[in-house]
């Protein structure tokens, strides 16, 4: 019988065993970082979670074959990112936005209108900015910044070299600069801005 709060490991060994309860609880522990991921890269609801409900099915058909001992989250993204990416090379026609990119995105309740106004305007900028990544340049700036990876895990998990996932980074974060200047008329984007509140609208995809 799992504990109330079952470990990741037993989950993963109640699962491979068969119970379904188990498996319920796997998907109730992940459902929310895996959609996350699927929806900053497809940007369509619908689309996302379809991709939630094809990579949980997967992680039920691998239930045997996943590694107990190590977090099943990195495979659950690479699986989600793999699933969005197909999604995306079938619709040729482009990203079908959220009607609000911004929605949900935390504003200091005691911030000034103007304050609000420009982080909003700031929020619809960088959200607009990395719609038009290439998807695979996506991919790098949701697990670097969204969920917070390190390069040598994104590295692992999208099976690329490091190299090429710092590549990508720095290329994605020269064009989103490149975008918010020119909506903006300045760059707000550091090297390093996982902790800082410019890049915050990213983590709340």
């Amino acid at each position: 019988m799992l504990d109330p709060e079952p470990a990741d490991a037993d989950l993963v060994r109640a699962m491979g065993s068969g119970d379904l309860r188990a498996f319920e609880a796997f998907f109730r522990r992940f459902e929310a970082p895996v959609y996350r991921t699927a929806l900053a890269m497809t940007r369509d609801v619908m689309t996302a979670e379809e991709v939630v409900t094809d990579t949980f099915l997967r992680a039920y058909a691998a239930r045997e074959r996943l590694d107990a001992d190590r977090s099943p989250l990195p495979w659950l993204q690479r699986v989600a990112l793999n699933l969005s990416l197909n999604h995306l090379r079938r619709r040729r026609l482009g990203l079908v936005p959220l009607d609000d990119p911004a929605a949900g995105m935390h504003v200091d309740p005691g911030a000034s209108p103007e304050a609000a106004a420009e982080r909003h305007e700031l929020a619809r900028a960088l959200m607009g900015g990395i719609e038009r990544l290439p998807p695979r340049f996506r991919a790098v700036v949701t697990l670097r910044y969204l969920h917070g990876y390190e390069l040598a895990e994104i590295a692992d998990i999208l099976g690329w070299p490091v190299g090429t996932v710092k590549s990508r980074l720095h290329h994605s974060l020269r064009q989103l600069r490149g975008e918010l200047h020119s909506v903006l008329g300045r760059e707000t984007i550091p090297d390093s801005p996982i902790a800082t509140p410019d890049i915050g609208a990213v983590r709340t995809l």
